[in-house]
């Protein structure tokens, strides 16, 4: 069986593993689903390991990579993307000009205009060749893959892990690289004007590793990550004019957020980690946003790493993430606090990874892989797609 070490195949995961992501990203006790909310029906995908749900009415988009063990530098990447319409069966989609990619695709949005956004990582030769990052529209019912150029000159190893987007003229994307003479890190934070990426700056962001956006409108507009420098936590927000750190939760060690999703202006959730010493197990992080501050809702004892986070219908939210034992999917309502999504463990042998959750209605999809644990870390064994 070949497999490959999940921590390298991640997009952003070089920059996220940093900070104890994706690497960790198992989690927590699946516990049984509430009754009446139905069994997970579990689609393998084999080689293909997707990172990024995107729902679109009925259609369910999934976007990640082929990962081709037999690359020459040890594991080489693919760009993949799957559909599902309705409760039909997944099916791959085509991507003209994948083959010259050596990237992932991280992230996926979708908008009610019918347009799309991708995003994935500049490939790891592009010192030579001067490749940009891999950005890809939704347009004549087709994927198009394209080319970004837009990072700071001098940016190698660059990655978008995130898009957000009102419409077709309209997008955010995030992501990070590093400075090619000193290796710094270097956030990455452009827009879309209908017409090209353009690259934008947020004041004091030098520093920050950023993780996740979301476009609610044009002057409201969410971004989340890591102050390394400090180790805390990080959100920002976007009014249109000025951008504002907004303060979160502060901890004695470290906290990331990997997720912000935004139903209202004063309804905002954000997810990830936190420690309060060093080396210490990290603690499964969700904070809310009422307009005015940031507040940490508890979580179940155990919960670790989030990683995911969808909103629900009647004020509800999913959340997906995990620990070294088992993958974890909390469900949460106003009025019933946070139940298990009892994702299924089915094979002891090759436990269950969770990457990203999107909800539709009632229904929910999750991406994931399954893995072996071994002295030398995680191993990819298979991409998986759950659905309920």
């Amino acid at each position: 069986m070949s497999t490959t070490t999940r921590g390298s195949v991640c997009g952003l995961a070089g920059a996220l593993a940093l900070a104890g992501a994706l690497t960790l990203a198992a989690g927590g006790p699946a516990g049984a689903a509430p009754a009446g909310a139905g069994a997970w029906t579990e689609t393998p995908t084999g080689q293909v390991s997707f990172s990024s749900l995107a729902q679109a009415g009925s259609v369910t988009w999934a976007g990640g990579d082929v990962i081709d063990t037999g690359s020459d530098s040890g594991s080489g990447f693919t760009p993949a993307m799957y559909r599902r319409d309705g409760g039909g069966a997944w099916q791959q989609v085509a991507l003209d000009g994948a083959d010259a990619w050596d990237s992932r695709i991280n992230d996926i949005a979708t908008t009610a205009d019918g347009s799309g956004f991708l995003v994935g990582d500049q490939p790891t030769d592009s010192q030579t060749t001067g490749q940009g990052m891999l950005v890809g529209r939704y347009r004549g019912g087709s994927w198009h893959l394209e080319s970004d150029d837009a990072p700071p000159a001098g940016t190698v190893d660059a990655s978008l892990g995130s898009v957000s987007a009102l419409n077709g003229h309209d997008a955010w994307a995030v992501g990070g690289g590093y400075q090619q003479d000193t290796w710094a890190q270097v956030p990455i934070v452009q827009h879309w004007n209908g017409r090209q990426w353009q690259p934008v700056t947020i004041p004091g962001s030098t520093d920050w590793l950023l993780t996740q956006v979301d476009e609610v409108a044009p002057d409201d507009v969410w971004v989340v990550g890591v102050d390394n420098d400090s180790g805390e936590s990080v959100a920002v927000h976007w009014d249109g004019q000025d951008w504002t750190r907004t303060p979160t939760p502060q901890f004695a060690d470290s906290s990331v957020l990997f997720d912000v999703v935004a139903r209202t202006p004063d309804d905002v959730w954000a997810v990830g980690w936190s420690r309060d010493t060093d080396k210490q197990r990290p603690a499964g992080l969700a904070l809310h946003w009422d307009g005015t501050a940031w507040s940490q809702v508890p979580l179940p004892d155990g919960t670790f790493a989030l990683q995911s986070a969808a909103l629900r219908p009647h004020g509800g939210l999913a959340v997906v993430g995990g620990n070294d034992d088992a993958a974890v999917g909390l469900s949460w309502t106003p009025a019933g606090g946070w139940q298990s999504l009892g994702l299924p463990e089915n094979d002891p042998q090759l436990p269950l990874g969770v990457f990203a959750v999107a909800s539709s209605g009632s229904h929910l999809t999750v991406s994931g892989w399954h893995y072996e644990s071994s002295d030398f870390g995680d191993s990819f064994s298979s991409g998986v797609l759950l659905t309920r």
